[in-house]
């Protein structure tokens, strides 16, 4: 997501994650991309927007949560400044201090090196 907007095989790679642990009956990633994108520009707090976000996926599981919206701004290969702003911001609305924040993140770009690099 490098300019901020999801390409198609983006959009292909994060459908096949939600079917792979059985979301996509619940939220049809490509779908709701779509419908957000008709919107997208009448959204005046993006705050407000991401509580609401927030709301519906109804997480019981926010560290989780936190670590797939790491990995879904990851996945071109890099967090740039603007998406590691957007993660601190969910990550404080899931009531994440900013220790587990930080640890979170890490994390996640560690099994990305091991993915890639095929070592620990």
């Amino acid at each position: 997501m490098k300019d901020g907007k999801f390409d198609e095989p983006e959009l292909n790679n994060i459908s096949d994650k939600l079917v792979s642990i059985d979301l996509q009956k619940k939220l049809n990633f490509k779908d709701e991309m779509r419908k957000f994108k008709s919107y997208q520009n009448s959204i005046t707090d993006e705050d407000v927007y991401l509580q609401y976000l927030i709301s519906i996926i109804k997480s019981n599981n926010n560290l989780a949560l936190l670590s797939w919206c790491i990995e879904l701004c990851a996945a071109d290969g890099e967090i740039n400044e603007e998406e590691k702003l957007l993660l601190v911001r969910i990550g404080n609305m899931l009531n994440i201090g900013d220790t587990e924040q930080d640890l979170i993140q890490r994390l996640m770009a560690q099994r990305r090196n091991v993915l890639l690099e095929k070592e620990f």
